[in-house]
């Protein structure tokens, strides 16, 4: 069926090209900001001046609203053509009945522009990959180059190296040496899976079997937890604002994030005392890893009615994969945080390198790019092994063992044992 849908779809748009009949598509996506919004237009516009008989929607559907929305248009029939996701929504609504696979298309995608390896394996399951990725976004440990010089420290490449680094970067109250959270929101999930990781964790093993409380968990959570010493007061209930805005204003020397403070270090601050070094490690079996998030499209079965629309939507996100294109909607939208997922876009003559964003942190953007080949997402180590990560994401569980731990001064071991056991409550292995 879907090479099926493959081929028509093709032969509908020679004909749809040669008939001046028109197709409108319309996709979601969760970028909210007007410089995003901007940016997606300028893509839109590029296209249909190319391909003037397709006409191309975009609609902005605000994160906090994403998974009631998409559920309610696949029951209800009414999805968009496709939909800009994360792993846990592809898997939401793959459930849901509302996805084809885009195995073929990933493909030829793949012949062509060359994804990243381990940004594929998130949408992989049941045989088929449903998600094509446009960007990624990887967290590696940003810091503040004047305060490590002030201070003599050099950036840390281990875990003891960082806990040294980070008591002696801690002034209170003016400056302290690292900015953690322990909170049941998603950003201490993401900071915990930086040090999860490097230490050996993984959620699942291969088969889907829930493997989370292992020794090295208990020594991540521990180390996170005596970290967290150096971290701003009433931080463990912070998110992503409280973050960026004490990080901005010399309040924080380094915290584990995103790249995506350049935009702001450049235009507002116009200041570039912004940098970043690979996530520390354990100096006795620790891994090179670290986070990412690829960002994907799903396409939804109501494009698929039509092979002329689905043809359409086809050609549009290849058209967003072409350096050119894809250099907005990574640099354009974002520098740092949304960042290329193809070897094309990575070669040294791609566009994106001469973004005045990227060149003016050149060295944290190499950076950012090496540790995307690096980067997990927890629950998708091995790929999409258990549907249940979905449901162990929304309840925050990484999140809660940390707050167990820090907030609630139980030990490491409990609050291990007890993700081990809610984990096991919401597995469903996807065999």
């Amino acid at each position: 069926m879907r090479r099926i849908l493959w081929i028509a779809g093709f032969v509908a748009l020679l004909g749809v090209v040669g008939s001046g009949e028109v197709i409108e598509i319309v996709f979601w996506h969760h970028e909210a900001p007007a410089y995003r919004v901007a940016a997606f237009q300028q893509v839109i516009e590029a296209f249909q001046k190319e391909y003037p008989n397709i006409r191309v929607r975009q609609e902005v559907v605000p994160w906090g609203e994403t998974y009631s929305r998409t559920a309610a248009a696949i029951r209800a029939g009414t999805t968009p053509d496709f939909e800009f996701d994360i792993p846990d929504l592809n898997i939401y609504a793959y459930e849901l009945g509302g996805l084809i696979p885009v195995t073929e298309l990933v493909k030829k995608l793949d012949a062509k522009y060359g994804f990243i390896k381990s940004q594929l394996l998130m949408y992989q399951h049941h045989g088929e990959i449903w998600g094509v990725p446009i960007w990624t976004m990887p967290m590696v440990l940003i810091y503040r180059p004047s305060m490590l010089e002030k201070a003599g420290v050099l950036p840390p490449r281990t875990w003891e190296e960082l806990i040294e680094a980070a008591a002696k970067l801690t002034n209170p109250p003016e400056v302290y040496g690292i900015m953690l959270t322990a909170g049941l929101n998603l950003l201490t999930q993401e900071l915990a899976w930086c040090f999860l990781t490097t230490s050996g964790t993984e959620l699942f093993d291969a088969q889907g079997n829930v493997t989370f409380n292992t020794p090295a968990t208990v020594r991540a959570v521990t180390f996170y937890r005596d970290l967290f010493k150096y971290s701003p007061p009433g931080s463990a209930a912070w998110i992503w604002g409280e973050a960026e805005l004490n990080f901005g204003a010399d309040k924080i020397a380094m915290m584990p994030y995103f790249g995506g403070l350049q935009k702001r270090f450049l235009e507002d601050l116009e200041s570039t005392d912004l940098a970043g070094a690979p996530m520390p490690v354990p100096s006795v079996c620790g891994y090179s890893r670290t986070l990412t998030y690829p960002n994907a499209v799903m396409i939804f079965k109501s494009a698929a009615r039509d092979p002329k629309r689905l043809e359409a939507v086809f050609t549009f996100i290849e058209f967003m994969l072409r350096p050119d294109m894809n250099t907005i909607l990574t640099a354009g939208q974002e520098p740092g945080s949304f960042v290329p997922v193809t070897e094309a876009m990575l070669a040294p003559d791609s566009p994106y390198w001469n973004h005045p964003t990227i060149k003016a942190f050149m060295e944290l953007n190499k950076l950012l790019v090496r540790e995307v080949r690096y980067g997990t997402l927890y629950g998708f180590e091995h790929g999409v092994v258990n549907l249940g990560i979905g449901d162990i994401i929304a309840e925050n569980v990484l999140g809660e063992v940390l707050q167990r731990v820090i907030v609630g001064g139980e030990s490491p071991e409990a609050a291990v044992a007890w993700g081990q056991k809610r984990m096991e409550e919401l597995s469903r292995p996807a065999r």
